[in-house]
């Protein structure tokens, strides 16, 4: 029966028309990148901005971050785990599995699967699932597009004042909760993010250095809290606040990345996202080329929309979090687009390069990332741990592209993108990698 709560309200899913923030944004960077060919006395700027990221870099990077503290309470409260699942016949029953083996009482335990309209075995698979596990519900709608839309659609039905979200091809840690839960209890927590992990990362190249990409988010989330900073949250193994839940009016329909959008939500009402290193949650990755490219499109255009969308709220969070918000968000979104001007500058009529104080931050940042979370969460030393980071560098440069194509294609298109979901292939992924 659905608890009587106040369901979120459509207006949520309205669509903003971003074009006209997105394109101001573009020409603002282009005239100041041309305005420091043009004048060189101007490059003070580039200077002053270059000493003040140094600074917040070197606190983030040089910071130690605080061990978190895990209390012993019997008295837990009720937890929800929802997970969307569309097309997912292939993965479900591994992640069910999962799930109910998870430590915790089982009548605090509320499991919801939201079945948005899926045209493969998922409804039969599921039906089979709550016969061997009569603790399971589902919620089966017509699919209206996206993640978000099925998350606000289960969550009216939903018991726990505790909510862990997983996508359909994780895997659970059993002491998943018992290591999360109990941090709500610190004042001012909203919400707390699993460091994820690669399943199939032996598949490929692809996979490997996703598996290397996501330890070195890992770092810098610590490292970023650690200086007051931000953390994120990353969709799959997250776990959130009923109560906040509903001052948000549920889950942001007109976003490609929830999760993303979801965060700036929390922070401007002055709650903290908390990162849990260890355990992880295990998901999996995309194995090719395309897949990748339009997975990191939709990451990006949702990241950058967040920053249209809440400015300028989000200039009054904090000294500390919006420093860190201004390190990522210049070196993340702005340096990409900035690189086109300064390129044709600097082809075209034989100038040098303005940014490259920019450039080289961002190459500190990441390389130390990734050695750092390569030694510390796969345990790597020497030569391989060298030659991996080497190859992680190498992969992160495609974001580059992707960043220049997501925001010069946001000045044009009128509405967000199409929601394109990753197909996962559960086990069959691993018996074609080792066929090859």
């Amino acid at each position: 029966m659905a608890r009587n709560i106040n369901q979120p309200s459509n207006n949520i899913s309205v669509h903003r028309d971003r074009r006209l923030r997105a394109t101001l944004v573009v020409i603002l960077i282009w005239c100041l990148v041309s305005l420091w060919h043009l004048q060189p006395k101007t490059q003070w700027m580039i200077v002053g901005l270059t000493l003040v990221l140094t600074v917040q870099m070197l606190r983030m990077l040089m910071a130690k971050p605080a061990t978190l503290v895990i209390e012993n309470n019997a008295d837990l409260p009720p937890v929800s785990i929802i997970v969307p699942a569309k097309n997912e016949s292939a993965v479900l029953a591994d992640l069910v599995h999962s799930i109910f083996q998870v430590n915790y009482n089982s009548d605090r335990l509320d499991i919801w699967i939201v079945d948005d309209g899926s045209t493969d075995d998922t409804p039969e698979i599921l039906s089979q699932l709550q016969t061997q596990f009569p603790l399971l519900q589902v919620h089966r709608r017509e699919s209206k597009g996206g993640k978000s839309g099925a998350l606000n659609a289960v969550f009216p039905f939903t018991q726990g004042e505790i909510l862990l979200i997983c996508d359909a091809d994780a895997q659970l840690p059993a002491n998943i909760l018992q290591q999360t839960v109990p941090l709500f209890e610190k004042p001012g927590i909203g919400a707390v993010q699993v460091r994820k992990a690669i399943a199939n990362a032996d598949t490929n190249f692809f996979t490997r250095c996703q598996q290397m990409e996501m330890m070195c988010d890992s770092f810098l989330q610590t490292h970023r809290l650690a200086i007051g900073g931000m953390s994120e949250l990353r969709g799959n193994g997250m776990l959130l606040r009923r109560d906040l839940l509903e001052k948000c009016k549920g889950w942001n329909e007109d976003t490609v990345t929830d999760d993303l959008d979801l965060c700036f939500k929390l922070y401007l009402l002055g709650k903290e996202i908390e990162f849990v290193t260890f355990p992880a949650i295990q998901e999996e990755a995309v194995t090719t080329w395309k897949q990748l490219w339009y997975q990191h499109c939709r990451w990006a255009e949702g990241g950058y929309q967040r920053y249209l969308d809440y400015f300028p709220q989000i200039l009054t969070l904090g000294w500390q979090k919006e420093l860190d918000l201004l390190l990522f968000f210049l070196l993340q979104f702005i340096l990409p687009i900035a690189l086109i001007p300064d390129l044709l500058w600097t082809i075209f009529y034989s100038d040098r390069p303005v940014l490259w104080p920019l450039q080289t931050i961002l190459s500190i940042i990441l390389t130390v990332a990734f050695i750092a979370g390569l030694y510390q969460y796969q345990n790597l030393r020497g030569w391989p741990l060298l030659w991996a980071t080497i190859q992680g560098s190498l992969y992160m440069v495609h974001w580059v592209p992707v960043m220049m194509v997501v925001t010069l294609r946001m000045c044009v298109q009128k509405q967000r993108s199409r929601w394109i979901k990753t197909t996962h292939r559960g086990k069959n992924i691993y018996s074609d990698s080792g066929s090859k």
